[in-house]
């Protein structure tokens, strides 16, 4: 006598959340919102890890010898005294 497993949807163990009891569906919406949650920790580690490297990449980059520091070429403390553009 040989046995086979049933076809179907319920075969996978799956099922849909409108078919769980209450604690079922505790754990599917807790599930859920886990996965949710790990997703943004992870989008944010991906994040933080990106910006790290390009700040990496940029103070590398300032200490070339062959760039050229900036220079203040002109400052105003008060707008008042600063030269009016003519506009016209």
């Amino acid at each position: 006598m040989s046995h086979t497993a049933p076809s179907g949807p319920s075969s996978s163990g799956q099922r849909e959340p409108h078919d769980l009891n209450w604690l079922g569906t505790t754990v599917y919406v807790g599930g859920t919102m886990l996965r949710a949650a790990a997703n943004a920790v992870e989008a944010t580690a991906e994040r933080v890890s990106q910006v790290a490297a390009a700040s990496r990449t940029a103070f590398e980059r300032e200490l070339d010898p062959n760039i050229e520091e900036a220079r203040v070429l002109a400052e105003y403390p008060d707008r008042e005294k600063a030269p009016q553009d003519s506009q016209g």
